[in-house]
């Protein structure tokens, strides 16, 4: 049977724990639907466990678990889900999600779509939160894969990004030309 477990999960460097409910992990990569605060499950978080410290106990863990299962809220791994490499993963998320947001320091997340990698960095083409989008060049240094921390995708934020990105591109589509 699939444990129910609510994970407290360190990142080297980091303040703040990643909390989340477990729903499966490898030898390389833990899933967890995402716990941002208290009873709210808001989306995955794809944690790369290189990056983890320690995976501890917590003090009111039961209780959120207990509320989470009164809430019928499962570990359910998301539809056609299964682990692949860093890059991979980036474009798992982003094909199956429309767009993909990593994490490379605590406090720093970036939205955005794969443009080129290769075996040590990755470039993209980012989303600013005002939904502009960052083509990437040759002036953008590109991000490095041993510094990716965390993947998430459809949490709240995430998917309310997308919308409006998409939405301003249809605007762009629909708008009469200058000429």
């Amino acid at each position: 049977m699939k444990p129910y477990r609510v994970e407290y999960v360190q990142l080297a460097g980091w303040e703040a724990d990643e909390v989340g409910l477990w729903v499966t992990e490898n030898d390389e990569w833990l899933l967890l639907r995402y716990i941002p605060n208290d009873y709210r499950i808001d989306g995955y978080v794809l944690v790369v466990k290189e990056h983890i410290v320690s995976r501890k106990p917590h003090r009111d863990r039961k209780q959120v678990e207990q509320v989470l299962k009164l809430k019928g809220i499962r570990p359910e791994v998301p539809p056609e889900f299964t682990f692949l490499g860093l890059v991979e993963m980036i474009r798992w998320v982003e094909q199956h999600y429309g767009l993909v947001e990593f994490t490379d320091e605590e406090e720093c997340s970036f939205f955005g779509w794969v443009n080129e990698a290769d075996a040590v960095h990755l470039w993209m083409n980012t989303l600013s939160p005002n939904c502009t989008v960052r083509v990437r060049d040759n002036g953008n240094p590109p991000f490095v894969l041993s510094e990716i921390q965390l993947v998430r995708f459809d949490s709240d934020y995430f998917n309310s990004l997308k919308l409006l990105w998409q939405h301003k591109s249809r605007q762009k589509l629909l708008k009469p030309s200058d000429n």
